[in-house]
This record gives C-alpha cells, structure tokens and sequence, in this order.
C-alpha cells in the first residue's frame, strides 16, 4: 500500500498532469457554458436565450407532460403553432420551442434538414399512424412528453469529457516507466528490495486508479451540470426522442436501441466509454515501459489510437483495398508488438526471433480470417468513444445475426487491455536485464 500511495502521488503531483488537468477543465467548463448560452426558444413570440430560454421550455412542458395523447398533440398547436421562420445560416426555425419542435419532427408533414431544406408543417398525424407510435404499440410501452434535452445534453457532453480525458490520460500515464528510463534511474529502482516486483505492481494499479479517478470525475461533473441547469427528467423516454444521434428504426420489430428508454442508453454509454477508458490507459503503460522517453511514449500511443481510425476513414470506400486492409490489420499489429515482450529471453537466439516475428505476424493472420465474423474495429478506443457505436453494434447483431457481437467487443477490449498491462509489467522488469 505504501508503493502504491507514493506512486499515485507521483502521477498527481506533476505539474503536466496539474497543467492539463486544468486546461481539460478550462475547456470542458467552457463547453457546458456554450451549451447554455446556445439554447434559445420563443414562446407565443417572445424570444429567450440562455438559461431563461432552458426553463421556459421546462414551464411550458410540464404543462403536457406524460403518456403522450392526440388531443395533447392538438391542444399545443393550437396554442404554439407550427415553427415556420427560416434564416440563412441557422440551424432550426428561428420561431421554435421545445414543445412545437417535437410535435413538427415525430407528429407532422413539416421538418428542418437545413435552412434551404425544409418544410413548414400544415397538419399533424393521430400517433398509431406515425413511426413513433408504431414502435410504441409495438413495444407495449405508451410514448412519453417531457423535457428531456438534458439527456442529449449529457450525452454530448460525455463524448467531449472522453477526448479531454484520452489526452491527459497520454500524458498522466507515459512518463510512469519511461520518466526513469529517460532519467537514468531505472537500474536504482531494481536494486531495491521490492523494485523489481512489488513497484512494478503499483506503478499499474496507481495508473489504473488515476484512469478510474478521472473517468468518475467527468462522469459526476457531466451529471451535475446536467441536473443543475437542463433537469434529468425524461429517463423513460425512447433514446429516439431524445439522443440525436439515434432514430426510429423498425429491425427487429423496433426491438433495438432506438426504443431503449434515454436512461439505459446513456447508461450503456458510460459502461462502453470507460471500457475505452480503460484500454487507453493499459495502451499508455504499455508504450511507456516500451519507450526511453514520455515524449516517445506519448507518440507511440497516439499512433496506436488513431492509425487504425485514419487508415479506415482513408479506405473506407473501398472495403478490398490495400488501405482498407491495412486498417484492420493495424487494429491487431500493436497488440501483437506487445506479445512479443512475453517471448523468453533465455531461449535460443533463432528461436527468441522467430518467437518475436510470430507473436507480431500471428494476431494480424488471425484479425485477417475473423475480419468477416468479428468487428474488430469496434474495439478501437476512439470508436468507443464516438457517437452511433452504440447502434451499429446493436445493426450488426440482428442483421447479421450475431447475438454476441456486442460481448465480443467489450470482452476483446478487455482482454487486450489486460494483455498490455501484464506485458508492461514483463517489459520493464525485462529492461533491467537488457
């Protein structure tokens, strides 16, 4: 325990990690205050901004909230109007609220794609005949009026919380082995008593602690803010209604994620996210006890994160091209450089390098046969973090058929997050030899 304090101490107490700590929080709380200053809202034309355009939509949605009726729907046209007014560059009817907007996207013949792509509704459907009600009946659940923007809120807000805390976690976690490399005093920790092992133990638990610790940090910060300003009311909702980037599909018998109540969803967010969380901070230990420096460590790590994402984004439209190819195949090439420090060094020299060369060569052979039936690609910790994840792996489970895909992913990411973990443990007691 005495290890593992002075390590997390030494984490904590370096000025990068206090510098960027701070400058992730400078930026995060910049964010949420554009999230509050952007909300704007007019109600029987009378335009609010900020925190006053926020709680005139809660006032005038807790009016109708509940189960979701036709006659609910007819009373606020009647008493809100369709939005109709349009102007270049602006991203909604410019006369919108909450309530009005709603019941244009999910209950009318209107909607807003764009400024010059819209159309004003003149007329609303009685809710069996709409897609969202259709996927009530076909639920059995009734639909649900509240306010519920916070929940997107939240859900965007997260998504900046996990890049922010990618990038201090890279530079928290890549001086823990390579600072003593890089100062030369890697050979006086292995002369101690319990160096070798039981320091080797901490250095990964504080690591780990640190990527917990500030996972529920940003987590608690996020659900503050959140509760504070936008509400949390709306749980029980469809995460179509409230989370963008989800809508109303009908696979499955509308058994999917666009009829998971927000609550679930966000929930099932938060898990995915730490998991990336997780595997971003086993990734940053790894490439620190494998570099002489934390600045190499840092662009190695950054390297492992995003090349597979480039390369996918480069040769995506072209699924049998080299480009293509080689993003699936990178995805597996740095947990396989990772093996190859689990090859004993006390074996015969031609048979250590084939050892190395197979367990490289091996993982990328093994990613190209499962290409078809596995999603690598999801495992990627930058995936995890991005929005729509959450629905693709729920697609390809029913499309394709595969009931696991989603138990799959997260238990490969934990996996491979455990295998850079203990093969930076091996690595850096190796070094001692070397």
């Amino acid at each position: 325990m005495r290890l593992y304090k002075l390590e997390l101490y030494k984490i904590c107490s370096k000025k990068l990690f206090l510098f960027s700590a701070a400058a992730a929080l400078s930026i995060l709380l910049l964010y949420m205050y554009s999230c509050i200053m952007d909300s704007n809202t007019t109600v029987n034309g009378v335009k609010y901004t900020g925190f006053q355009a926020i709680k005139m939509d809660q006032q005038i949605t807790a009016r109708f909230s509940g189960v979701l009726t036709d006659e609910k729907i007819t009373e606020i046209v009647d008493q809100y109007g369709f939005p109709s007014g349009v102007e270049d560059r602006y991203n909604k009817f410019v006369d919108s609220n909450y309530l009005n907007t709603y019941i244009m996207k999910y209950f009318s013949d209107g909607y807003f794609h764009g400024y010059d792509n819209y159309r004003v509704a003149t007329c609303t459907y009685p809710i069996a005949e709409t897609e969202l009600g259709q996927a009530s009946a076909a639920v059995g659940k009734p639909l649900q009026l509240e306010y519920t923007y916070g929940w997107q809120v939240f859900y965007d807000v997260l998504g900046i919380e996990c890049l922010l805390g990618m990038i201090l976690l890279l530079l928290s976690l890549s001086p823990v082995y390579a600072d003593e490399s890089y100062q030369n005093t890697q050979h006086l920790l292995f002369t101690t008593k319990e160096g070798k092992h039981k320091d080797i133990v901490a250095k990964i638990a504080a690591g780990m602690t640190v990527a917990a610790g500030i996972f529920a940090v940003m987590v608690l910060l996020d659900f503050l803010f959140v509760a504070c300003s936008f509400g949390l009311r709306g749980g029980d909702c469809f995460s179509c209604q409230v989370i963008s980037v989800e809508y109303i599909d009908s696979y499955n018998n509308y058994q999917n994620t666009s009829t998971w109540t927000s609550m679930y969803y966000i929930l099932y967010c938060i898990f995915e996210n730490f998991l990336g969380f997780v595997e971003v901070a086993a990734i940053a230990l790894y490439f620190s006890s494998h570099c002489k420096s934390p600045f190499q460590a840092i662009i190695v790590s950054v390297m492992c994160l995003f090349v597979p994402v480039f390369l996918n984004l480069l040769g995506r439209d072209n699924p049998r091209g080299i480009v293509f190819q080689l993003s699936q195949l990178s995805i597996l090439l740095f947990p396989g450089i990772a093996l190859m420090s689990l090859v004993p060094d006390t074996l015969h020299p031609m048979v250590y390098r084939i050892g190395k060369v197979l367990c490289c060569v091996l993982p990328m052979l093994v990613g190209q046969y499962f290409r078809y039936w596995f999603p690598f690609y999801y495992s990627v910790p930058v995936l995890l973090f991005s929005n729509g994840v959450v629905r693709d792996l729920d697609f390809i489970k029913y499309h394709e058929g595969f009931s696991w895909v989603r138990q799959g992913v997260f238990g490969f990411v934990i996996a491979v997050s455990v295998l850079y973990l203990i093969c930076s443990w091996q690595k850096y007691k190796n070094s001692y030899s070397s």
